[in-house]
């Protein structure tokens, strides 16, 4: 019980001066390998946000690449940031396969460098930014596992460094160059809203990302820059199903947990991030919106 399966994209530690290394479509032969299922394409939208351009921290796998999906869908351009090879790799060849605009670049969002160098990389290369989905998270080798008494100093610092100083990272140079009306989205969890036994590192982390969003949601709607949250609460996703295969599971605790009796998955996600990303949801700002079946 307790443990979120959204599954944050792992951010492991990288070196501070390590530089960003981005990916753009190829303007040459480009061979492009068979599609996942992971990279078959999302429902067609009216493209409302062609011309803008979206951020995507942990954008090459389950939640961050099925919104990268769908706002590419919509028209958008999307700058993904990820750490992870393989999947940045499967993400390049979904988007180079559809001719559509895109970024991908390796960004560790606990480096604050890093995340400096990949927004102003960005705005460099398309001039403009209209919106961000912070994603990327961590829920660390303790989770559920350890109580507060047992908790490490470096497991701790981790999880927080990530997850909660990573989005303040992403948001501080977000809000810097946003264009005006311009709308953040943070990925919560339902551990933002709930405690869970042996869980407090990662608990922390997202009720402090509700707590930020609130803050920023004040500061900034002058501007027109709206702020909100997500709370995923069982999200179904490849990792989860490779955590299940090692652990020779059919299925993990979570799906009677929600009201619903079943998991949530990637796209239903996705859908509330681009909703609230996009120009319906204009008057909405310092709102957390709970992806989770009633679980909350």
């Amino acid at each position: 019980m307790g443990l979120s399966s959204s599954r944050d994209t792992a951010q492991p530690a990288a070196p501070a001066s390590e530089p960003v290394v981005v990916h753009k479509p190829a303007t040459t032969s480009h061979h492009v390998a068979a599609e996942t299922p992971q990279q078959q394409a999302a429902p067609a939208y009216p493209p409302v946000l062609k011309g803008k351009v979206y951020a995507i921290t942990g954008g090459a796998s389950g939640i961050g690449y099925g919104t990268a999906q769908m706002l590419s869908s919509r028209g958008a351009t999307v700058c993904i940031a990820d750490i992870d090879p393989k999947a940045m790799r499967e993400a390049e060849d979904y988007f180079t396969r559809r001719d559509a605009p895109f970024m991908i670049s390796r960004v560790d969002v606990s480096r604050r460098a890093q995340v400096d160098a990949w927004i102003d990389s960005v705005v460099k290369e398309y001039g403009r930014l209209d919106g961000a989905a912070n994603v990327a998270g961590v829920i660390g080798k303790v989770h559920g596992l350890t109580a507060v008494e047992d908790m490490e100093d470096d497991e701790w610092d981790k999880i927080i460094a990530v997850n909660l100083t990573g989005t303040m990272y992403c948001m501080r140079a977000e809000i810097r160059n946003l264009v005006r009306g311009g709308s953040i989205v943070n990925v919560s969890s339902i551990h933002g809203v709930r405690g869970f036994a042996r869980h407090s590192a990662y608990d922390a982390s997202k009720h402090g990302i509700i707590g930020l969003t609130k803050a920023a949601a004040q500061e900034v709607g002058d501007r027109g820059i709206r702020v909100n949250a997500v709370g995923p609460g069982s999200i179904y996703t490849p990792l989860m199903q490779k955590e299940w295969d090692e652990k020779g599971l059919k299925e993990g605790p979570e799906a009677t947990s929600s009201a619903i009796r079943r998991y949530g998955t990637v796209e239903e996600t996705a859908s509330v991030l681009a909703f609230l990303l996009g120009p319906e949801s204009s008057f909405i700002s310092g709102s957390t919106y709970m992806v989770d079946g009633a679980w909350s």
